[in-house]
């Protein structure tokens, strides 16, 4: 019997890491699934490892010369059975119901073409964090939401695979921003499932290449790529997305009334992001906050957010972050 979910996980010499995520699938509440591990030219003895693994529902692919993760995750599709597919990183976990909660979202949503679950960021010390997603469960598009900088990874993602294999899959050109690419091109505008729970656990990592100028480049490309009814409208997300992130780097360099400004400016850009159930509660909180502390005198405003701070690491909810968060 051909399985429901195929899950992908491209690795590259990261045998330790892999080894959480590989027994994070199998200790799935739910069984119809299979695991598709794509070995990208590893030298650390991945391959051999996968092939030790004892369940008959996991099986490697062997890539021969080394590539981007973008082709290695096109190489676990052209493998997979299942009529959904998600792709795990390799230093990531998936939540023991992810794949049962995922998958009934979609079966009980024909219309959609994706169920998204939240996803936890920890890191080293065992600090953990819920990134902001919606506490219900809802049926939309989130094209808009995207566009305007909103960002998931593969993980938290359920995809139909007829849909993802129309779309050709992965860009192979693109090294970062691919999974930009592929949100706004494969769901596009149709509906997705926006599911509560918390699906996955994300590892904190750093940074890398700094993808701004690719993500600038991918909307440049899908926006050119609309008909031109639909140009102004996906013109202005991206305007709001430029404000959304200069205000995030004003709001990590204590500039708070610049991150009031620049708040206020993404939602004259784009006003129906604040009726989003995924940007209106950002916008809302984001802009208590920067107001508050921009009328607070001297510094007080950034000292009393280095003491909230404070007490959040202490209650294990503050995990070290690479790089300054949005606001």
């Amino acid at each position: 019997m051909k399985p429901l979910v195929t899950v992908i996980i491209p690795t590259r010499n990261r045998v330790g890491l892999l080894r959480e995520a590989v027994e994070s699938v199998i200790a799935q509440d739910w069984p119809s699934w299979e695991l598709v591990v794509v070995d990208d030219a590893s030298s650390d003895g991945t391959a051999d490892w996968v092939e030790s693994v004892d369940d008959s529902r996991v099986r490697g692919v062997r890539l021969d010369q080394q590539g981007e993760r973008s082709a290695a995750r096109n190489r676990g599709l052209a493998e997979a059975r299942g009529s959904t597919v998600l792709f795990l990183d390799d230093d990531d976990r998936l939540r023991p119901s992810a794949l049962r909660v995922l998958w009934r979202a979609l079966e009980h949503a024909p219309e959609a073409v994706a169920s998204i679950g939240a996803k936890q960021v920890f890191d080293g010390t065992g600090q953990r964090k819920r990134i902001p997603h919606p506490r219900m469960r809802l049926v939309r598009s989130v094209w808009d939401d995207v566009m305007a900088g909103w960002m998931f990874v593969s993980g938290q993602v359920l995809l139909r695979t007829a849909a993802l294999r129309e779309a050709d899959g992965w860009d192979e050109r693109l090294v970062v921003s691919e999974d930009q690419d592929l949100w706004l091109r494969v769901p596009g505008r149709r509906p997705a499932v926006l599911v509560p729970s918390i699906v996955l656990e994300q590892r904190t990592r750093a940074t890398g290449l700094d993808a701004a100028e690719v993500e600038d480049e991918v909307r440049a490309r899908i926006v050119n790529n609309l008909p031109a009814a639909d140009r102004r409208r996906a013109a202005r997300l991206v305007e709001a997305r430029r404000h959304l992130r200069a205000g995030g780097r004003a709001f990590a360099a204590q500039e708070f009334h610049r991150a009031t400004k620049e708040l206020v400016a993404a939602a004259r850009a784009a006003p129906w992001l604040l009726a989003s159930p995924i940007w209106a509660p950002q916008l809302a909180l984001s802009s208590a906050k920067a107001g508050i502390a921009a009328a607070l005198p001297g510094d007080a405003g950034a000292r009393a957010r280095r003491a909230l701070r404070a007490v959040r690491t202490r209650l294990g909810r503050n995990p070290a972050e690479p790089s300054a968060p949005p606001p």
